[in-house]
């Protein structure tokens, strides 16, 4: 009987925790490029400097939610799950986009999220035109 009356306890906490594990997605923008290693090392950038964008193209964006209310965007933990995704994109350089806490209805903040820009070096330019 107590072991009954325990299972009907723990499943709605299971269920609960089950449902508040990270959740990451990533998008791919502009011309592919190959994955690299998924600890691949990844410079951080400003995203909104002159030499990012004559250094850089973006390639991609990870998004990241569902994450403990007050966690840094650049947290170990938080690099751990989406250096692989970046990484996977072609990524060579990253840089924090939005991050914040979710506000839920009742006003409290119990989860955060993070957007990143996924940055790889500028392709030499071809000297002429390309033929499709």
């Amino acid at each position: 009987m107590h072991l009954l009356h325990a299972t009907r306890l723990l499943l709605p906490v299971l269920a609960f925790t089950a449902g508040c594990s990270p959740q990451e997605s990533d998008a791919r923008i502009g011309s592919p490029r190959p994955p690299r290693a998924d600890a691949c090392d990844l410079v951080v950038v400003n995203a909104m400097s002159p030499t990012t964008f004559n250094s850089y193209e973006q390639v991609g964006v990870v998004r990241l939610s569902n994450v403990p209310a007050g966690t840094d965007p650049m947290d170990p933990s938080v690099r751990a799950i989406v250096r692989p995704r970046a990484c996977a994109l072609g990524g060579e350089a990253i840089s924090v986009m939005a991050s914040g806490d979710a506000v839920s209805r009742n006003g409290l903040r119990t989860t955060a999220y993070a957007a990143y820009v996924v940055w790889a070096k500028k392709r030499a330019l071809s000297k002429g035109p390309e033929k499709f």
